[in-house]
C-alpha cells in the first residue's frame, strides 16, 4: 500500500515561483518536495512544513532572485492603457448617439452637482474663519406667558447682560456688545456721508473676533471713547482710493445725530468683513461713546430694551448646557428678582447660549442683524445635487449596458483568446473614464456660464475657477474618477462576468430576462423625476396659496416710506402729500404689515376694581387715526379712532389713553361677542386704557405665523408713513413722494417699498426654493427623457425583426408602440408607488413650516405620474415611427 502524501504549504511554494529564478525553479522545488515528502513520513508534518518553509526563506539570496523589472511592467501597463483608450476612442465615435446622450447626461449632472456643492460648501462655512468659533455663543432672551409658553425668543439681548455675565461665571472670559446707535450723520472735511450704520462695541470684539488689521492694531483700536474703526470699504469711501498713502490713522470723523455731536478719530482699518459671516459692520466705536449718552441706567438695564447684540467667549472646557442651566437659575433672582405683582422674573426670562457656527443655518429668532440660511434648505439642496448626479449616472449605465451589449461577442473572442475577468473590467472603466473625462470640459462650460445666474438669484459671491482654488481642482478629479467608476462598474463587472456560451449568443440572451437590473436603474430615474415633480406641485401650490390669499388688508399700490429727519409737523409732510392726486390716503404708524410685532410692554385686564393680568402675549401698534381706513381694515364693533377723543379722554377719569384691539385679542380676553368688549378697561404698559373698537383680524406678519392678539394705540414715535397712491402715473407720482421728501430732508434717502413687495419678501426663501427645484427638475426630466430615448431606440433596434415580421402580418403602428409602451409603463406605476410616498412625507413636513397652507389635493398627486407617463409615451412614440417606417424587406432580407 503506498505511502500518504502530504501537500506542502502553498503559500510557500507560490512565493518561491514568484521570486526564485525559472532557470533553478524545477530542480529546487522538485528536490524542496522530495526531501519535504521523506521528513513528512519519518517524523511530524508540522516539522516538515516549517523545515520547508526555513528552506524557501533561506533561498532569498541575490544570485537567486528574479531582477525585477518594475519599468517593463510600467511600459506593459502604459501600453495596455494606450490600447483601452484607442478602443475606446473608436467605440465613442462608432456609436455617436449614444456618446452624444452620455455626455449630455453626464456633462448636465456634474454641472448640477458641482453648482449645488459650491452653494452647500458657502453655507456650511459661514463664522468658520474665527479661529475660537467652537467657543463663541451669542446670548439670546427667551420670553414666556404666564401660561409656561414661549412668547418670543431675541437675538439680541440687555445692556447689562453681557457685563454681568462675564463678572459671575468664570468660563465666561471674554464679553462683548454691538449696538447700532440710530444711524448717525458723518463728516469729515467738506464731506458728509447721511445715515451710516456706525455699530458701538466693547474691547473684547477685537479678542472674540478675527478681524484683519491693515492699520493700526487690536490694542490700539480703542484708546478711549472717540476712537473710530474703519473697513477697508468706509476707508475709501471717506478717504478716497489712496487712502493706504494718506495715512489716515489719526484723522478726525465726525459723527453727530439730532442734537448729539463729537469728533472721533481714526485708530485702525480693518478688512472687510467676508461674505462668510452673519453680521457685516462698516464702522466699529466704543460702546462706552452711547454709555455716555444714555446714562448709567439704560446702559445697565437687565430686563427687556433687546437692542444689544451680545457675544461671549468661553474657555474650551466650559460645560455650555450646565452654565445656562446656572445663568438661568440665579441671574435673574440676583438681578431682577420679582415684579411688582409678586412674580418671580426667571418665571418669564431664560437665556439660551446659542454657538456661533449654528447661527447662520439653524436661527430665525426675533430681531436677527441680517437674513440667515436656513439647514432644511441645504439638506434639500444636497439630497437633490446627489439625485441628480446619481441619475446622471444610473443614465449612463443604462445607455452603456445597452450599448456593450452590441459588443458582446466581442467579449466572447476575447476570454477565448485568454483575456482574464480584470482586464475586461479595465477596459470597460477605462471607456466610463473617456466619457466623464469627455463630459468634464463641458459641465466646466456649464458651470461658468450658470455660476452668475445662481449667484444674483441666491444672492452669493460664489466662485468657481479650477487652476487658482485647489480644493475645487481637486475635487473636480475625484468626482470624475468617483462618477467614471460608479457610472462604469456595473456595465464592466456585469459584461466580464458573462460566459462564453452567453457571449457567443449575443445580444438576444442579454435581453432574455423581461426584468433585468436594467429595469430597477430605470424606476430609479422614475422615482427621482416623480418625487421632483411632486415638490414642484407641491410649493407651487403653497405659492399660490399665499399670492391669492387675502391677508386681511389692503396692499395693493400701498408705497411705505420711513418719516424724514429734521424739525417738522408730522401732519405738514402728510398735508403736503396729499396734495397730489394721485396720493388717496396718507397714515403715520410705528411698524407696517409684513414687519415683526416685537413690541410688548405687558398688560392686565380689568374686571370691576381688580386687574388681573393676562397670560398671553400682546403685541403694540402705534398708529394714527388714518390708519384702519388707508389699510382697508373693517371694525367689527365700537369705532375708530377719530378726532375729538382727546377732548372725551380728558374727562374720562379712569383711563389715560384709547385702544382698538383686533378679534383675537378680544376671544383671548374671553368675549366671543366683540361688542362685549368695548367699553372695557385695559392696563397696558405703565397706562391705564379703555378699549373703544374691535376690528377684523389681519396678517400682520407672515402666514408662516398665526393671528395674535394685538392692540392699536395712537402715541408719539411713529416710523413710517403708509400711501395709498393711483394706479395711473405711478413713477410720476413716486417721483412727487421724493421730491416732498426732499423738502423736508434733503440729504436722506426716503427707501419707499411697496407693501405688496414687502408681503411677496416673507417668503423668499420659499420662492427660491421652488425655482431651484424647478430647474433641478427639468435637469432630472432632460437626462431621464435622454436615456430613455436610448435606451428605446436600443429596444427597438434588438427587435427589429421581430418589428418586420409584425407588420408583415398587419400590425399597426400603434400596436408596436403599445407592446414597447407596456414595460415602461409597468416601471412608472411602480416608481409611484415607490417614490410618491416618500414625497408626500417630505412635502408634508415642509408645509408644517406654514401656518395657513394648502391641501395636497388628487390633481397634486396625479400631477407627477401623468406627466411622467406622457413624457415616456412620447419618446417610445418618436423612436417606434422611425422604425415601422423602415420597409420589412430590409429588416428579415439576411432571414
Amino acid at each position: 500500500m503506498d505511502k500518504q502524501r502530504h501537500s506542502p504549504p502553498s503559500w510557500s511554494t507560490k512565493f518561491l515561483a514568484w521570486f526564485l529564478k525559472s532557470e533553478y525553479y524545477e530542480d529546487v522545488q522538485g528536490d524542496l518536495e522530495e526531501e519535504f515528502q521523506h521528513k513528512a513520513q519519518g517524523s511530524s508534518l508540522i516539522r516538515a512544513k516549517r523545515w520547508y518553509t526555513w528552506q524557501i526563506i533561506r533561498l532569498l539570496k541575490p544570485d537567486m532572485v528574479k531582477k525585477i523589472e518594475a519599468q517593463n511592467s510600467i511600459e506593459k501597463e502604459t501600453s495596455m492603457f494606450k490600447n483601452y483608450f484607442k478602443i475606446g476612442l473608436r467605440n465613442l465615435w462608432k456609436y455617436k448617439s449614444s456618446t452624444v446622450i452620455n455626455v449630455i447626461g453626464l456633462s448636465t449632472g456634474l454641472a448640477a452637482f458641482v453648482l449645488i456643492a459650491l452653494f452647500v460648501k458657502d453655507e456650511l462655512s459661514y463664522d468658520r474663519h474665527h479661529e475660537h468659533a467652537e467657543n463663541i455663543y451669542r446670548v439670546t432672551v427667551k420670553n414666556y406667558t404666564r401660561d409656561g409658553d414661549i412668547s418670543r425668543q431675541w437675538a439680541f439681548a440687555s445692556a447689562g447682560h453681557a457685563k454681568l455675565l462675564k463678572e459671575d461665571y468664570a468660563e465666561i472670559t471674554h464679553s462683548t456688545r454691538f449696538y447700532p446707535w440710530a444711524f448717525p450723520d458723518l463728516e469729515y472735511q467738506e464731506q458728509t456721508f447721511r445715515g451710516e450704520p456706525v455699530i458701538f462695541c466693547d474691547p473684547d470684539a477685537f479678542e472674540i473676533f478675527d478681524f484683519k488689521f491693515l492699520a493700526g492694531s487690536t490694542e490700539s483700536a480703542f484708546p478711549d471713547i472717540y476712537s473710530l474703526v474703519l473697513t477697508r470699504a468706509s476707508a475709501i469711501k471717506i478717504f478716497g482710493n489712496d487712502w493706504e498713502e494718506k495715512n489716515i490713522i489719526g484723522e478726525t470723523v465726525s459723527l453727530s445725530r439730532d442734537d448729539n455731536e463729537a469728533p472721533f478719530k481714526v485708530t485702525a482699518v480693518i478688512e472687510d468683513m467676508p461674505a462668510q459671516q452673519h453680521f457685516h459692520f462698516d464702522y466699529l466705536a466704543p460702546i462706552r461713546f452711547v454709555e455716555m449718552i444714555m446714562g448709567e441706567e439704560a446702559a445697565s438695564n437687565v430686563g427687556g430694551n433687546y437692542n444689544w447684540m451680545t457675544f461671549i467667549r468661553t474657555n474650551p472646557e466650559a460645560d455650555i448646557p450646565r452654565l445656562t442651566d446656572a445663568a438661568n437659575d440665579e441671574f435673574w433672582d440676583k438681578y431682577i428678582g420679582n415684579f411688582d405683582s409678586g412674580v418671580a422674573a426667571r418665571d418669564f426670562y431664560d437665556f439660551e447660549f446659542q454657538p456661533l457656527l449654528d447661527i447662520h443655518l439653524k436661527s430665525n429668532l426675533e430681531g436677527e442683524y441680517e437674513t440667515n440660511g436656513s439647514i432644511e434648505q441645504v439638506y434639500i439642496f444636497s439630497v437633490v445635487g446627489i439625485l441628480l448626479l446619481l441619475v446622471a449616472c444610473v443614465n449612463y449605465m443604462n445607455i452603456a449596458t445597452s450599448h456593450y451589449s452590441r459588443r458582446m461577442k466581442e467579449v466572447g473572442v476575447r476570454k477565448v483568446i485568454g483575456a482574464f475577468k480584470s482586464s475586461l473590467i479595465k477596459q470597460f472603466l477605462s471607456e466610463s473614464l473617456l466619457v466623464v473625462l469627455v463630459s468634464l470640459p463641458l459641465a466646466v462650460l456649464l458651470i461658468l456660464w450658470a455660476l452668475p445666474y445662481l449667484n444674483e438669484f441666491m444672492e452669493k459671491q460664489l466662485s468657481f475657477n479650477p487652476l487658482v482654488q485647489t480644493d475645487i481642482f481637486i475635487g473636480l478629479i475625484l468626482l470624475m474618477i468617483l462618477v467614471g467608476g460608479l457610472a462604469g462598474l456595473y456595465p464592466a463587472v456585469f459584461l466580464s462576468k458573462i460566459n462564453l456560451v452567453q457571449a457567443l449568443k449575443g445580444e438576444q440572451s442579454m435581453n432574455s430576462s423581461k426584468w433585468n437590473f436594467r429595469s430597477f436603474l430605470v424606476t430609479f430615474q422614475y422615482i427621482v423625476t416623480i418625487g421632483l415633480l411632486f415638490a414642484i406641485g407641491v410649493i407651487e401650490s403653497q405659492m399660490n396659496f399665499i399670492r391669492n390669499s387675502d391677508p386681511g388688508f389692503d396692499r395693493d399700490y400701498m408705497v411705505t416710506l420711513r418719516l424724514p429727519r429734521g424739525d417738522y409737523s408730522n401732519e405738514t409732510f402728510r398735508s403736503e402729500l396729499l396734495k397730489n392726486p394721485q396720493i388717496e390716503k396718507a397714515a403715520f404708524s410705528s411698524r407696517i404689515p409684513t414687519g415683526r410685532l416685537a413690541d410688548n410692554w405687558g398688560s392686565r385686564f380689568y374686571k370691576g376694581d381688580s386687574a388681573i393680568a393676562t397670560s398671553f402675549r400682546l403685541p403694540v401698534v402705534t398708529v394714527d387715526k388714518y390708519f384702519l381706513d388707508t389699510y382697508g381694515i373693517d371694525m367689527l364693533a365700537g369705532e375708530n379712532f377719530r378726532d375729538g377723543m382727546e377732548t372725551e379722554l380728558a374727562q374720562d377719569t379712569m383711563v389715560t389713553g384709547y385702544y382698538i384691539i383686533n378679534l383675537e385679542a378680544s376671544k383671548a380676553l374671553g368675549f366671543e361677542d366683540p361688542a362685549e368688549i368695548v367699553g372695557q378697561k385695559l392696563g397696558y404698559g405703565p397706562s391705564e386704557g379703555r378699549i373703544i373698537g374691535v376690528m377684523e383680524d389681519f396678517h400682520f406678519e407672515s402666514l408662516h405665523s398665526p393671528i395674535v392678539p394685538t392692540l392699536f394705540l395712537i402715541r408719539d414715535g411713529y416710523r413710517r408713513i403708509s400711501l395709498k397712491i393711483g394706479a395711473e402715473d405711478v413713477r410720476g407720482t413716486l417721483d412727487y413722494i421724493e421730491n416732498v421728501f426732499a423738502q423736508f430732508d434733503s440729504e436722506s434717502d426716503p427707501n419707499y417699498r411697496f407693501v405688496d413687495d414687502l408681503f411677496n419678501d416673507q417668503y423668499q426663501k420659499e420662492e427660491r426654493l421652488g425655482t431651484m427645484i424647478k430647474v433641478f427638475a427639468v435637469i432630472a426630466i432632460l437626462i431621464g427623457c435622454l436615456g430613455l430615448i436610448g435606451m428605446v431606440g436600443f429596444i427597438i433596434e434588438t427587435k427589429l425583426k421581430e418589428i418586420g415580421v409584425r407588420k408583415v402580418l398587419g400590425a399597426s403602428t400603434q400596436n408596436i408602440w403599445l407592446i414597447i409602451s407596456n414595460r415602461f409603463l409597468i416601471l412608472i406605476v411602480i416608481a409611484f408607488m415607490i417614490g410618491l410616498p416618500v414625497a408626500y412625507w417630505f412635502m408634508s413636513d415642509w408645509l408644517q413650516g406654514f401656518v395657513y397652507r394648502t391641501n395636497i389635493s388628487f390633481m397634486l398627486i396625479a400631477m407627477p405620474v401623468v406627466v411622467a407617463t406622457l413624457l415616456t409615451l412620447a419618446a417610445i412614440a418618436y423612436q417606434t415611427i422611425k422604425a415601422t417606417r423602415i420597409n420589412p424587406v430590409e429588416c428579415l432580407k439576411d432571414e
